[in-house]
């Protein structure tokens, strides 16, 4: 079966193209893990975790659309976060990007992410046509 990479303007691939954004297996779509990183390298939204997930899954759904989904087909994501007393901001956002039915999820405490100020990464997996609600 045939690997294919799919891009989105709105989210320019790593420098140097250390990694792929989204891989495409059949129906299967996969996301690396996604931050808040601007075009500046600085994080989108400053400080606040509510403002860097909204930006994070702003990337998820670029890239999910640009491979013919939509944000019903995720079905798992995995959530980093420095700080995991603030996942109630987090939830604001999921409720907004995942209404109905919630996708498949892991949230994970860690020591720093890429830059310090970076508050959150997510990674998810799809399904074309799967449409959770």
């Amino acid at each position: 079966m045939a690997i294919t990479k799919i891009a989105a303007p709105a989210v320019p691939e790593p420098a140097g193209e250390i990694f792929s954004n989204c891989l495409v297996v059949g129906d299967q779509i996969f996301l690396s893990g996604m931050t808040a990183s601007g075009p500046d390298g600085k994080a989108i939204g400053g400080n606040s975790m509510e403002a860097q997930a909204r930006a994070v899954m702003g990337k998820i759904r670029h890239l999910i659309e640009a491979a013919g989904a939509t944000m019903a087909d995720v079905l798992k994501i995995t959530v980093y976060v420095t700080d995991i007393s603030r996942r109630a901001e987090i939830g604001v956002v999921r409720n907004e990007f995942f209404p109905g039915n919630k996708p498949c999820s892991t949230m994970v405490e860690v020591k720093g992410l890429v830059t310090p100020d970076l508050l959150i990464e997510i990674d998810a997996v799809a399904i074309r046509g799967a449409s959770r609600n």
